[in-house]
C-alpha cells in the first residue's frame, strides 16, 4: 500500500493513527505501511525493503526515496535494550531521542530516534568501502508515556521512516 503522494503524516500522526493503533490490535481501514523485519542478522535494508513503495524526492544535489515500514524491535535478552543489527552492518544512533507530544492533551505519546546504517568492514581491508546501495537514515517511532498505559496485544513494535539517499550525476 502507499501513502498520498505528498502527504508526510506528523510525527504525532504517526504514534496516534497507526502505531497505537496496531498495537491495540485495531484493524487499519487503509494501511499503506508495510510490515518488515528489518532488525536482525537474516537480511540487509535493500533486501528487505526491496518491495516497498517508496515516494521520490529531489534536489539539485541528492536524490532521495522515502518509505514507513512497521517493524518488531528485537530486544536483547528480553532486556530494555534493542539489538539493530543486520547481516552485514549496524543501524547506529545518531539522537537520543525526542519526546512526542500530544497536541491536544500535552502528554507524552511516543519517542523518535534517528539511526544512520553502517555497514560492517571486511576483515583485513582498511580505507573507505565504496557504497554501492546509497547512504541509509532512519527515524523510528516508539510508544512512550500515556501510550504505555493501553492494554498493548503487540509490544514492542516500531513505525520507521527509511530514506536512502544517491548523491546526483552530473
Amino acid at each position: 500500500m502507499r501513502i498520498v503522494p505528498g502527504v508526510v503524516p506528523s510525527d504525532e500522526e504517526l504514534i496516534n493513527c497507526y502505531l497505537l493503533k496496531v498495537s491495540m490490535g485495531i484493524p487499519l481501514p487503509w494501511n499503506w505501511m508495510s510490515e518488515k523485519e528489518i532488525y536482525g542478522e537474516t537480511a540487509d535494508p535493500w533486501e528487505v525493503l526491496q518491495d516497498v513503495h517508496w515516494e521520490d524526492f529531489h534536489s539539485e544535489t541528492e536524490f532521495k526515496n522515502v518509505t514507513y515500514v512497521l517493524t518488531k524491535l528485537l530486544r536483547v535478552n528480553g532486556k530494555t535494550r534493542i539489538a539493530r543489527r543486520t547481516k552485514s552492518g549496524t543501524w547506529k544512533g545518531q539522537t537520543s531521542g525526542k519526546e512526542i507530544y500530544d497536541e491536544s492533551s500535552g502528554n507524552l505519546i511516543g519517542l523518535s530516534k534517528m539511526f544512520t546504517f553502517y555497514k560492517n568492514k571486511p576483515k583485513g581491508r582498511s580505507g573507505e568501502e565504496e557504497e554501492e546501495h546509497g547512504h541509509w537514515i532512519m527515524q523510528e517511532f516508539s510508544l512512550a508515556g500515556v501510550c504505555l498505559n493501553f492494554e498493548l496485544k503487540f509490544k514492542d513494535y516500531a513505525i520507521c521512516r527509511i530514506t536512502r539517499m544517491f548523491p546526483k550525476e552530473n
